[in-house]
């Protein structure tokens, strides 16, 4: 049950079947055991390349991520035999959880921190709705920031920032101005440009204006809170679900939790856009002191930089 032939490929993976499962919990079982209740994702992902004999891997780390025995209850998966929590860039054993909640903390400082900052009321452009609720946005984007960095971070990922909050910059006209910007490194010399619009609403117009982040990004999510179910939203509004993955975009559920954390889960990828290239010169241009720190666009040294495609 350890080779690919028996698991099946995850390269296009949303749902693992129960034979992925089976085989992700055996192997962060056995790395939790061996390094004292603590496994980065990134030595888990190499795990299951061994195991799996394949290098597309990230979206079964992505479902482990997200999974709790409730929603693996809903969704048939089984059981995994021990308790593991997932927070940050890691996994952990129960026993070392409560020493990773500790750092956590810090995060939700961080995000108190950003929501006295925003202003308590914004009007938009365009005859907008508005924007009453803007401190909570800002609370919010703060955790869907660390959700990207889990989603994005690869093997190729060098040692610097490559998901930067830009909610608060306003660097472009209506329509473009991003909440979350960042660049995913799909090999050492090639990455992708991703954006998020962050709402606490799921509504035409927050569909719309990530609809327009397609024309200078590769792939763009919408996040948007729920009340209770992470898979809530297609049947609050199946119309406007339905649209908005047929146009290829991506969709992150955000449940508010105690303290006013936020646990954030993919329930739909994005697909890949064909963006213009006037729109990605423009893009690149306005968020270019971001891009160059993460070392995705040249700087003055003129240093070799990984291509878009």
């Amino acid at each position: 049950m350890d080779s690919a032939e028996e698991v099946g490929s995850v390269s296009e993976l949303n749902v693992p079947t129960s034979g992925e499962w089976e085989l992700a919990f055996r192997a962060l079982s056995d790395l939790l055991a061996k390094h004292s209740g603590c496994v980065s994702t990134v030595s888990l992902v190499r795990e299951l390349k061994k195991r799996l004999g394949t290098d597309e891997v990230w979206p079964l780390v992505v479902a482990l991520k997200s999974y709790t025995p409730e929603s693996g209850s809903e969704r048939g998966v089984p059981a995994p035999g021990f308790t593991f929590r997932h927070l940050g860039r890691s996994f952990y054993s129960e026993e070392r959880y409560a020493d990773a909640l500790r750092q956590e903390d810090t995060t939700a400082a961080e995000a108190e921190d950003a929501s006295l900052e925003a202003p308590t009321e914004v009007q938009d452009e365009l005859r907008a709705p508005p924007r009453v609720n803007r401190q909570e946005e800002a609370r919010l984007v703060t955790y869907v920031k660390g959700k990207l960095e889990d989603l994005y971070e690869s093997d190729d990922t060098p040692e610097h920032d490559y998901v930067f909050d830009v909610h608060s910059d306003r660097k472009g006209a209506n329509f473009e101005n991003v909440d979350l910007l960042a660049v995913h490194w799909r090999s050492r010399n090639v990455c992708e440009l991703v954006t998020v619009e962050v709402k606490l609403e799921f509504t035409p117009f927050a569909v719309q204006q990530a609809l327009n982040y397609t024309r200078f990004s590769h792939r763009v999510w919408v996040a948007v809170r729920v009340d209770s179910d992470y898979f809530e939203l297609p049947t609050r509004d199946p119309k406007l679900f339905d649209y908005a993955i047929s146009r290829g975009l991506g969709i992150l559920a955000c449940r508010r939790r105690q303290g006013g954390r936020y646990d954030v889960v993919p329930v739909h990828w994005p697909l890949r856009n064909q963006i213009d290239p006037l729109e990605e010169e423009r893009f690149l241009d306005r968020y270019r002191e971001q891009l160059e720190e993460a070392e995705a666009v040249e700087r003055h040294d003129r240093k070799r930089f990984p291509r878009f495609r």
